[in-house]
């Protein structure tokens, strides 16, 4: 048997729901928890655990137990979002603080392991992303229930959520790189993407982000050499072997000291943004770790022959 629907409009309107122990939270967002709750106690989502307690306080009466549920199901919401605000200690607030929350964090509020978590994420189930080589996960994310809404509900949150997002196909277009490719790195946290309707899509703000740095009208070639869009295997072995061994051969044939402390000058303005290519693309490669962690060491020694060339060239102006 459902609520009727006038004690359920005394319920959301009256003061008692507004002295539930809720700090914080707004008269509009108590509406949306009561919503919440009423939708949870009249579907097939209910806690069984709380369930069981309002069922043993009402002595078996299920229309009591329903509203005992809704009740106690509300604080726990509340507390839930309230645990899930931003906590800051430093004075400069990141944006992104704003926006994610440690994975270690999110597990102990949903009560799901870190590895599940970020299993999740990588299914497209939570927005997630990693920073600093950490798994995060979406604020937004702590509200969301795990079992699957009413079909009304879910196509209301589907068609906000597309707002925000683009289809992998066209965001992997715009890239230049396979649908495959920015699923992977979407799994692999590069991307902030999420399953929707069975189809993946990423954030609007990865268009953003990735448009300001490499943006082939923007940056040029350069641009797009120094953020590793060419990929490792291109930047490492065209732009860093190749190129390499043809500047070691051209440097055996100046004889002047003007000649070769001009010829440094340029290739060091063309090595320094390949060092950095190099670096980002092995961050983003997809394949085998080992290849990633030896083009980085490549990267290191480079930077150490780079630096040690120029101390000579600076040596013999000096002595000159």
């Amino acid at each position: 048997m459902g609520l009727s629907t006038a004690p359920l409009r005394f319920a959301v309107a009256s003061p008692t729901c507004q002295s539930l122990g809720m700090n914080g939270i707004s008269k509009m967002n108590d509406e949306e928890l009561y919503l919440e709750a009423t939708n949870e106690v009249e579907g097939e989502n209910k806690s069984p655990s709380l369930w069981a307690k309002v069922m043993a306080l009402s002595e078996g009466d299920e229309e009591k137990a329903k509203y005992k549920y809704i009740k106690l199901r509300v604080e726990q919401l509340a507390n839930e979002r309230k645990n899930a605000a931003p906590k800051f200690t430093k004075k400069t607030v990141d944006e992104f603080d704003l926006k994610y929350m440690p994975v270690a964090e999110f597990s102990k509020i949903k009560s799901i392991p870190k590895d599940k978590v970020i299993e999740m994420i990588r299914d497209g189930f939570y927005v997630g992303q990693i920073k600093n080589d950490e798994w995060y996960v979406s604020r937004e994310e702590v509200g969301k229930n795990e079992k699957p809404k009413p079909a009304s509900r879910t196509s209301q949150k589907t068609d906000d959520s597309i707002k925000e997002y683009i289809p992998v196909e066209e965001f992997s277009e715009y890239r230049g790189i396979s649908s495959a490719k920015a699923i992977a790195m979407i799994r692999d946290g590069f991307y902030q993407g999420q399953i929707i309707d069975d189809k993946w899509y990423v954030a609007y703000s990865e268009v953003s982000n990735v448009n300001e740095p490499s943006s082939s009208v923007s940056g040029g070639f350069f641009s797009k050499l120094a953020n590793g869009d060419f990929g490792l295997a291109k930047t490492y072995w065209l732009y860093g072997v190749l190129v390499g061994v043809i500047v070691n051969v051209l440097s055996n044939l100046i004889t002047s000291i003007a000649g070769l402390v001009i010829f440094m000058v340029v290739y060091t303005a063309y090595e320094v943004p390949v060092l950095m290519g190099v670096w980002r693309a092995s961050s983003k490669y997809q394949g085998s770790s080992i290849w990633a962690i030896l083009a980085k060491i490549a990267v290191v020694l480079g930077a150490i022959t780079l630096v040690a060339g120029l101390l000579v060239v600076a040596g013999l102006l000096k002595n000159a």
